[in-house]
């Protein structure tokens, strides 16, 4: 067995209504808070009230960057620094979808720091401890909650790319599937596709060990049960805690085992056309298991099983590409911009992505290349 090494936030607390341990969690670490949220849906659906309040009961002040975007930037991070600064804050607590907690993990690992975010972006690993970050995610797909990076973007250079470090850790992960239950259908699939894109790419990563393997087996069957629930009526409450949980798992799955191409070409691609990162790793999840498949073929073959598929990989294959469509997802990448024209500029971040060279099956541009003129055939 090949050494392993387990990664996770210092706590994880998981079920329904555990939101409510926020403002105790958050007193003690401090006295005051930046809460880090997207721009309208925490406002809208009262959840930013409502933690407001949980953290004043407690004792603890608080201040809100509710300036995050879909596809983060590095500007965002580095205003979101300036808040923390100027209102004197001791801890960040991030709030929403995997872009909302990759800001909010970036402006407490950063706060020590006297660089700009692009100066870790270009592959520096952040030092130190950082400042507190307690993580409550709202979607159920990045797992970003107990994940050692950020995913942020170069908005100048169309660049996007995790920024890495010990200290993007949440201290304290505050998983409550009832936060998921305003999530619309879409986005409800598109983050599902992730979590599940995320589950089977560190299974077969070749940093995979036994205990990623047995998260990832448990993520996948949850996933596998509950996110057609999901999408089609979103209270259900037990597929929302279902998916809650597999998503969780997958993260901390893949902070320890690593992902695969699928990632290492999503990044590119979801950068030069503004796709939605879910959408396109549920797309191209297919097809980057078909060129896996003679590295990790059997892998995918008990995964087959454990889903009742048969002992045949390719059904597996086959039982995902069905709920892509199923779920609506399916992506024309063609029609998306992607061309021939494009493919000198994705190979390079792809090859260099460390997902990449966790794939099962070695990634070199002749690949690369194949696969993509697969996507526009």
């Amino acid at each position: 067995m090949n050494h392993l090494t387990l990664r996770g936030a210092k706590e994880i607390i998981f079920g329904s209504g555990t939101r409510l341990q926020t403002g105790q969690q958050a007193a003690l670490l401090g006295g005051r808070a930046l809460i880090v949220s997207g721009r309208t849906a925490m406002q809208r659906s009262g959840t930013l009230a409502e933690l407001g309040a949980c953290l004043a009961e407690a004792g603890v002040a608080s201040s809100i960057f509710a300036e995050v975007e879909a596809e983060p930037s590095l500007d965002t991070v580095d205003r979101g620094r300036e808040a923390f600064h100027s209102q004197q804050c001791d801890l960040v607590i991030a709030i929403g979808g995997g872009s909302a907690l990759d800001v909010g993990k970036a402006i407490a690992a950063l706060a020590p720091c006297p660089e700009p975010v692009s100066h870790y972006f270009a592959g520096v690993e952040i030092p130190g401890q950082g400042r507190p970050c307690i993580a409550l995610p709202t979607t159920s797909g990045t797992g970003a909650e107990v994940t050692p990076n950020s995913v942020l973007t170069n908005t100048a250079a169309a660049e996007k790319a995790s920024i890495r470090g010990h200290c993007l850790l949440p201290e304290v992960a505050i998983v409550d599937p009832e936060l998921t239950l305003t999530c619309p259908p879409d986005q409800t699939a598109f983050s599902g596709l992730d979590a599940l894109t995320q589950a089977i790419e560190s299974y077969v990563s070749t940093g995979a060990n036994p205990v990623s393997d047995m998260l990832c087996e448990e993520s996948i069957r949850r996933i596998a049960g509950s996110l057609r629930r999901a999408v089609a009526d979103g209270s259900d409450r037990e597929a929302r805690e279902s998916m809650a949980l597999g998503s969780l798992l997958a993260g901390l799955a893949l902070a320890s085992a690593r992902l695969g191409l699928v990632h290492g070409l999503a990044h590119p691609l979801g950068a030069l056309y503004g796709l939605p990162h879910g959408q396109v790793c549920g797309a191209l999840l297919p097809h980057v298991m078909v060129y896996n498949m003679r590295a990790a073929g059997p892998k995918y073959a008990r995964l087959a099983r454990m889903l009742g598929l048969g002992a045949d990989a390719s059904a597996l294959v086959g039982w995902v590409e069905a709920l892509v469509h199923d779920l609506g997802a399916q992506l024309n990448f063609a029609a998306a911009g992607l061309s021939e024209v494009d493919i000198p500029a994705i190979v390079p971040p792809t090859l260099a992505s460390g997902s990449s060279r966790h794939n099962p099956r070695p990634v070199d541009e002749a690949g690369v290349r194949e696969l993509l003129a697969t996507l526009i055939a």
